[in-house]
């Protein structure tokens, strides 16, 4: 399959792995802020608290949130919950061994990405997986054979 690399519009939920190629890759950074300008980039609880724990202190923590109450968030509720669990049983009926085992967060911004009806934004092969899986559209933030020279 080709490799689908995203124009910058949206609107995009955005996996944790996107934010973080998007703080490394300057054309990255500059499609993340338009879309941030134009109001489509999206986010989930899941997310948000991965960036927390990446955060350096509690100014980093206050920015993650001032950044993303200015965002749309997409809810992450009980239909999204167990709409992660039956993706994990398709996942382990349809797969090998371990065929099911993802990151939960990469498991809950795909659920969540279908139950909205948008895209998602990643840098991260297992979004592309998933997204395939549930037929959501899924777009590389940046080319990930060309990382070494985006910094």
């Amino acid at each position: 399959m080709a490799l689908r690399l995203w124009d910058g519009t949206g609107p995009v939920l955005a996996n944790t792995s996107a934010w973080m190629q998007a703080h490394r890759d300057s054309a990255a950074r500059d499609l993340f802020l338009g879309a941030i300008e134009r109001d489509e980039l999206c986010w989930c609880w899941p997310v948000r608290y991965e960036l927390m724990v990446d955060a350096r202190g509690a100014d980093g923590i206050a920015a993650v949130e001032r950044t993303l109450e200015s965002l749309r968030e997409v809810q992450v509720d009980r239909r999204v919950q167990r709409a992660v669990l039956a993706m994990m049983r398709e996942l382990a009926a349809g797969g090998s061994h371990g065929a099911h085992r993802f990151p939960l967060t990469d498991l809950t911004v795909a659920a969540t990405a279908h139950d909205a009806g948008i895209e998602i934004l990643h840098f991260d092969q297992h979004l592309e997986r998933l997204g395939d899986h549930l037929g959501v559209g899924s777009h590389w933030i940046s080319d990930p054979s060309q990382e070494a020279h985006s910094r």
